[in-house]
């Protein structure tokens, strides 16, 4: 299984960037993934070795990012790409979302605290897409 960097995507015309992301999403979206799929595939490396043929590559583009303010929503959506030898690709998209609290907000409280829950939100998602990778689903917020 290959699962290289996590890139910023472009939907509807318009290119999502770093400067669009307060709270820099891809790496700790990459490894909320890995994390949940380590449990399944023994190897879950950025890009194939010299010499072994990537049996699974699942490239991972995020669409959107929304972080407001502390208690405003805080919303990713992702596009993933399942490539598999002899099938075609299975496509996947998720939207997940947070709304902190406002009992919850505090001093230390930013638009990414809720980031986190997010994040691993949509690890799990990719993980539970993975188990059967039907070409088309969508889900929002795990379902």
């Amino acid at each position: 299984m290959m699962l290289p960097s996590v890139v910023y995507g472009h939907d509807q015309g318009r290119g999502l960037s770093e400067a669009d992301d307060a709270c820099g999403v891809p790496n700790p979206l990459r490894q909320a993934v890995q994390d949940q799929l380590k449990a399944r595939y023994e190897v879950v490396g950025p890009v194939p070795g010299p010499g072994r043929e990537a049996a699974l590559l699942l490239k991972i583009d995020i669409m959107d990012i929304v972080t407001v303010s502390a208690g405003g929503p805080t919303i990713v959506v992702i596009h993933a790409v399942l490539e598999r030898p002899g099938l075609p690709p299975a496509q996947f998209k998720a939207l997940r979302q947070v709304h902190t609290p406002y009992a919850d907000i505090t001093a230390e409280t930013t638009e990414c605290s809720a980031m986190d829950a997010v994040i691993q939100g949509l690890g799990v998602d990719v993980a539970k897409w993975m188990r059967k990778p039907v070409d088309g689903v969508s889900l929002v917020n795990g379902e």
